[in-house]
């Protein structure tokens, strides 16, 4: 008797320290992208920019981003390549193949109390990057000419009835600590509200031309969407992304010109809807930028989680919890099976006995192993 007490009280001793261990990793894990450590997201050049060509030699896409052997590009087409060389400032590119048409886009609902008051939030890491033709400047510190690009988006989700709340937190200057800097602010926004996207607004760097075009007349910068792939939220902020770039050429064609995945975080790892817009570049005009990011404000809410009275609880947050925490116990009841029952064969028994068969195991006949009702050990392992 006093074995099988020792027995038990290993067990669960072993149980708990499972359960405890299992539950402190999935914390860290859940709190580990709110910390303030360093990110990989200083990806951008302090000077001039990239060309990226294809191996016909066709300029693909310019950017003042870093460029890296194994940086992706999805264009406007949906064609995507894959960088294949660096050499100097001149990137190249392969082609490999067209993207994969997304499903229909649900939206997902965001929980009842927060349906109403879900928000998107604007921020600027890089903070001080401004126009030339307007600015007559490239950088501004602490007030760039980008914080006016964020605030025509902010003003047009906001004439649509999406509230934008636009962080201007300065985080100059422009170096490998900006998106350091940055994630404070970013972090801030997610947990203001009930967060519904979360956009951080820059300027790239290069010719105009690639970013310009022309809509009703007058002069619109382009944006190119970018990911870090150092992130581990990567695959749903792609997923955001391409929905972004579907819905706005759907009605602007040509207006987000692709989407950049480069060798960085940029904070990304913070939240599953969360993007870098490169809203023109130093040579084009604020005003064009302006332009742009209205037209893109216009059809954000089209991709958004579904609000109003009419949402739903969200619960896939709740879900991937309640799916730990039952795994936690899964598991804890098979060690505690496992070593107070000492064999599979017995632990198996048991496990029938739990559930309805009255202890009879696999393979006997007409309820030889002993019914319900023959005495058979029952759950604790005495007779009943």
């Amino acid at each position: 008797m006093k074995m099988n007490i020792s027995r038990r009280m290993l067990a669960w001793a072993l149980v708990l320290v499972v359960a405890t261990a299992m539950g402190v990793a999935h914390l860290y894990r859940s709190i580990k992208p709110a910390s303030s450590e360093t990110v990989m997201g200083h990806s951008e050049r302090d000077r001039g920019y990239f060309t990226v060509v294809d191996e016909t030699g066709k300029t693909v896409f310019t950017t003042g981003h870093l460029v890296s052997v194994g940086d992706e590009y999805i264009d406007e087409d949906d064609t995507k390549y894959v960088v294949i060389s660096v050499s100097d400032d001149v990137a190249t590119v392969r082609a490999v193949g067209r993207m994969e048409a997304l499903p229909p886009f649900v939206p997902e609902p965001v929980l009842g109390a927060a349906a109403s008051s879900g928000a998107v939030g604007i921020y600027h890491t890089h903070s001080a990057e401004s126009y030339v033709p307007s600015d007559k400047t490239e950088s501004m510190p602490g007030k760039g000419g980008v914080m006016e690009v964020g605030s025509a988006l902010a003003d047009q989700l906001g004439k649509l009835g999406v509230k934008a709340i636009h962080d201007k937190t300065p985080h100059d200057p422009n170096d490998a600590r900006a998106y350091d800097r940055s994630r404070r602010t970013a972090t801030a926004l997610l947990k203001k509200q009930k967060p519904l996207a979360l956009f951080d607004v820059h300027r790239d760097a290069g010719p105009a031309e690639p970013y310009i075009k022309e809509i009703d007349g007058k002069d619109v910068a382009k944006c190119m969407i970018v990911i870090g792939r150092q992130n581990p939220k990567m695959q749903s902020n792609l997923e955001f992304a391409r929905r972004l770039k579907d819905e706005v050429n759907s009605k602007y064609p040509g207006l987000v010109k692709g989407i950049f995945m480069g060798n960085a975080d940029f904070n990304q790892d913070l939240f599953d809807r969360a993007l870098l817009l490169e809203m023109g570049t130093e040579r084009t005009s604020k005003e064009a930028a302006m332009r742009g990011a209205t037209l893109i404000g216009s059809v954000i809410s089209n991709v958004l989680p579904a609000t109003g009275p009419g949402a739903r609880p969200q619960s896939r947050g709740a879900g991937r919890t309640i799916g730990w925490l039952l795994g936690v116990v899964v598991a804890g009841i098979f060690v505690y099976l496992w070593i107070s029952t000492g064999s599979w064969e017995e632990m198996k028994a048991k496990l029938l006995g739990w559930f309805g068969t009255g202890g009879i195991r696999i393979g006997d006949v007409d309820g030889a192993g002993g019914g319900a009702d023959s005495g058979a050990p029952g759950p604790d392992g005495e007779s009943e």
